[in-house]
């Protein structure tokens, strides 16, 4: 069922990919390849023109509309890198600086000890908590409701403290480039939805591609959107109007002709560099993270790529520079890991490569371990098979005491009473972890009681439920902590939210006063005792 474009559909003169390699393209989305699922479109090019496109299972699962390499699918993060040149291009024009301070454009943003620059936000380094991770504390988890960027601007601005210092660290936050859509706006006089249409989307003829700034405009040719749950597939269509973070809708063909626009600097000299050109923390680490680009090696290969997720939505898109290739990927079903199926499809027409598998030696890490920026604890242990585990999750081996999760590497020392561990995650940052003493029993009434956020507006009630502590906030009823160390409980957040750590504080005299809430991408909000 995989649909190809006819060869005048492909760019002209392009060389279209042998049948062999086809086949192992349609033999990679064949769980896709179906007329009752959702599925992907792929799109690989060579010198900026396209050699294999191919669309599989459903666009639209209600309707039976079947895939087509002409479907516009949201391309969820992939929308970051085209914020990010409309920024470039006003900078480049002289009309900002990548060096200003955001107040400079947004001040309804507070005054931190240290300014945050329009460089910070671009390369993730700001601080700035992820809007969505503060709503979901909230109570109103990502896509539970629709937000602009005007609700993205008013969490921003009561948000009194910052992850961290700007600088010194990396952390990856859909606020900043919220944030840079309105910079855009502001500084241009456009709209970034006017702005990219004007530069970027009309002169290369990229007339599939729109922006999802009302999630209530009719798109002809836009797929559904699906999540598979409990062994069925459910509608998740994105309800947001924030943008700039996200909500690009758009197809591989036109991803084509911008991956063929940096390869080509049809921008200008210089261009494409700055795009694809990593950043430094203050003390001189280097960071992958570019313009929302990240330059990492693929066996050996320099690959410029970025991921995407969003409702129903995934998406990947590499450039792999010395052999000119390119692959665009979009697909509408949730369980679709397009990182993995997007290098597997490079790795057909990339240059042969072999795995070079590590069998480890010696005795394994275990016990609890707690990250030192935000203090979410791992455990590690083993399986009967003897395998290494993260939280229940196999690790990799791939080295001497180095073992990946995805694509972080945690490097274990001096295994035994005094190991220690960094956590190495894939833009290049090194985070030190420290051992500490898991918790089993614990007595529940200093916990329990009511706490109020600082720069939230949520309050959070806790009581023992039997033996355990369950917790409530707003719209979701109790969900049940875990201890994990020392006035330290971990547990599910609220519905469709990740995971959570509550660091409960305590004064001289041992009573609670406080605690710090953390949520993947908001660190430590502080919560006062309320009762």
């Amino acid at each position: 069922m995989g649909v190809s474009l006819s060869g005048a559909a492909i760019a002209q003169n392009a060389a279209p990919a042998d049948a062999g390699s086809i086949a192992r393209l349609d033999a990679l989305f064949a769980r896709w390849d179906r007329k009752d699922a959702p599925g992907c479109a792929v799109a690989v090019s060579r010198n900026g023109q396209a050699i294999a496109t191919r669309a599989y299972g459903m666009a639209d699962l209600e309707k039976r509309v079947p895939a087509t390499p002409d479907s516009i699918y949201e391309a969820g993060s992939d929308s970051k890198q085209f914020t990010a040149a409309a920024i470039l291009m006003l900078a480049r024009e002289g009309k900002l600086s990548l060096d200003d301070d955001i107040r400079k454009y947004l001040p309804e943003i507070p005054a931190y000890s240290a300014p945050v620059t329009i460089r910070h936000m671009l390369h993730h380094t700001s601080g700035l908590r992820d809007w969505g991770s503060v709503a979901a504390v909230e109570g109103w988890p990502r896509n539970s409701r629709t937000a602009s960027n005007d609700d993205v601007l008013e969490i921003a601005a009561r948000q009194s403290e910052l992850n961290f210092a700007p600088g010194t660290h990396y952390l990856y936050s859909n606020s900043n480039y919220n944030l840079a859509a309105i910079i855009v706006a502001r500084v241009s006089g456009q709209s970034l939805a006017d702005f990219t249409r004007d530069r970027i989307f009309t002169p290369l003829g990229m007339t599939h591609t729109s922006w999802r700034d009302d999630h209530g405009d009719v798109v002809p040719g836009r797929t559904g959107a699906y999540d598979w749950q409990e062994g069925i597939y459910r509608n998740d269509q994105v309800i947001e109007d924030a943008y700039g973070n996200g909500g690009l809708l758009t197809t591989v063909g036109d991803l084509v002709k911008w991956q063929a626009a940096l390869d080509a600097g049809t921008f200008g000299a210089g261009f494409t560099e700055q795009m694809q050109t990593p950043t430094r923390l203050n003390d001189g680490t280097p960071i992958a993270y570019a313009l929302a680009l990240v330059n990492l090696d693929h066996h050996g290969q320099q690959e410029v790529s970025h991921s995407g997720s969003t409702g129903g939505y995934r998406a990947w898109m590499a450039r792999y520079p010395k052999q000119k290739l390119a692959v665009s990927l979009l697909c509408n079903s949730g369980n679709a890991d397009t990182p993995v199926l997007g290098r597997a499809v490079a790795d057909i027409f990339l240059p042969a490569w072999k795995d070079k598998p590590y069998s480890p030696k010696g005795a394994l890490p275990s016990g609890l371990y707690a990250d030192g920026m935000n203090g979410f604890p791992v455990k590690f242990d083993s399986d009967e098979q003897g395998r290494l585990r993260a939280d229940g999750k196999l690790m990799t081996p791939v080295g001497p005491g180095r073992w990946a999760l995805r694509e972080d590497i945690f490097a274990f020392s001096k295994i035994g009473p005094k190991t220690s561990l960094v956590r190495e995650n894939r833009e290049g940052e090194k985070i030190a972890y420290r051992k500490v003493e898991a918790v089993t029993t614990f007595d529940a009434t200093p916990y329990v009681g009511k706490f109020c956020a600082v720069d939230a507006n949520a309050c959070l009630t806790f009581r023992q439920q039997g033996e355990a502590l369950v917790y409530s906030g707003p719209r979701w009823s109790d969900q049940t902590l875990s201890p994990a160390y020392a006035d330290v409980f971990t547990g599910e957040a609220m519905p469709d939210a990740g995971r959570i750590t509550v660091k409960f504080q305590r004064e001289a005299n041992g009573a609670v006063t406080a605690l710090r809430f953390g949520e993947g991408r908001a660190y430590d909000l502080l919560f006062r005792r309320a009762d």
